[in-house]
């Protein structure tokens, strides 16, 4: 049976922003993970996390649990989780689950 879903991919740019293609379900919300804390790990004590949104059309569950986990950490060393190029379907999830306020969104997408 083949699959609708687009598989995740990530990139690092040099200025240290993940930007996220593809769906961010329940096999890609660990991967994500790995990859914020990753990034995380450069910044140190200081320094806000972006995370550039632009090619996600869907995200599920797992997916906010990721992104809530990495803006609390960020909170917790006085920095923030930056989300960029944020489009609608990310966006309904977020007020759906009332968990918009949680998020420092730079940019949206149409």
């Amino acid at each position: 049976m083949e699959s609708n879903r687009n598989l995740l991919t990530m990139t690092v740019a040099d200025n240290g922003t993940i930007s996220v293609a593809g769906d961010i379900d329940m096999a890609a919300g660990p991967i994500l993970e790995e990859a914020m804390l990753r990034q995380e790990a450069q910044l140190g004590v200081s320094g806000d996390l972006v995370v550039d949104v632009e090619g996600v059309q869907f995200i599920d569950s797992s997916g906010l649990r990721s992104l809530l986990a990495a803006a609390r950490r960020a909170s917790a060393r006085s920095a923030r989780l930056e989300l960029q190029a944020v489009g609608p379907e990310v966006i309904r999830l977020f007020e759906i689950t009332g968990t918009l306020g949680q998020f420092h969104i730079v940019s949206l997408r149409d």
